[in-house]
């Protein structure tokens, strides 16, 4: 029987497809910036609530397509400072057309085990209890420590979820890199500013452009404003 519902079979191969070129440019960013001989695979997960889920990260394999593992932030071969553990799952979107990030993690730590965080970015689509793009930093805080109410008062200053930029436009991964880099907390490698700006000018123009998708009525009002 034909019907218009694309397979699950194309589904998985349109969204590994995608997934893999996606998992590539993170390794090429983070490779030619603030790493070395990193490299970030795309596994397929074996269960989801939301359809065929792809996990992208360090350490990846059949065997662990799940929990991406921690990579030194260094370009050289001096003992690393920092450490880096980077999850991206992605799927595709309602149309099965594009790629969309259902969820994501970086956090920047000082040791390989992660026990020692200094702060992390997260992107969790559809949350209710706080705001879906969030970093989290850790450190004590003596005015969030009078803020706090009765019921909060052993809050820390990691619980709170500081907004970036909301789901459309949150941080890339090229402005997590250049805040590292600048802040002093990872060496660049030479010409690093012009790896970061295409990439966050790719991840910019793909932004806008799924939310032109979203927004015809927007796009429309545009090019009415301009006479087109």
């Amino acid at each position: 029987m034909l019907c218009g519902c694309p397979s699950a079979a194309r589904l998985t191969s349109d969204l590994s497809k995608q997934a893999y070129k996606f998992a590539r440019e993170l390794q090429e960013t983070l490779n030619g910036t603030v790493c070395q001989h990193v490299r970030i695979t795309a596994v397929l997960r074996p269960r989801s609530a939301v359809g065929p889920v792809f996990t992208l990260g360090h350490g990846l394999s059949a065997a662990n397509p799940t929990q991406p593992t921690a990579f030194p932030l260094r370009v050289d071969q001096k003992k690393p400072r920092s450490w880096m553990n980077l999850s991206f799952q992605v799927r595709l979107d309602d149309e099965a057309d594009f790629l969309t990030v259902h969820s994501s993690y970086c956090g920047i730590f000082t040791d390989e085990a992660l026990e020692t965080c200094l702060l992390h970015w997260d992107y969790e689509r559809e949350k209710d209890k706080y705001t879906s793009a969030h970093v989290q930093v850790y450190g004590t805080s003596p005015a969030l420590e009078a803020l706090n109410r009765n019921n909060d008062h052993k809050r820390s200053l990691d619980k709170l979820h500081i907004p970036v930029g909301g789901r459309r436009f949150r941080p890339c991964i090229e402005d997590v890199i250049e805040f590292l880099i600048t802040e002093r907390l990872a060496d660049g490698r030479e010409g690093w500013e012009k790896r970061v700006e295409e990439g966050r000018n790719r991840y910019r123009r793909g932004q806008l452009l799924a939310a032109m998708r979203r927004n015809p009525d927007v796009v429309e009002e545009y090019l009415e404003s301009r006479g087109e």
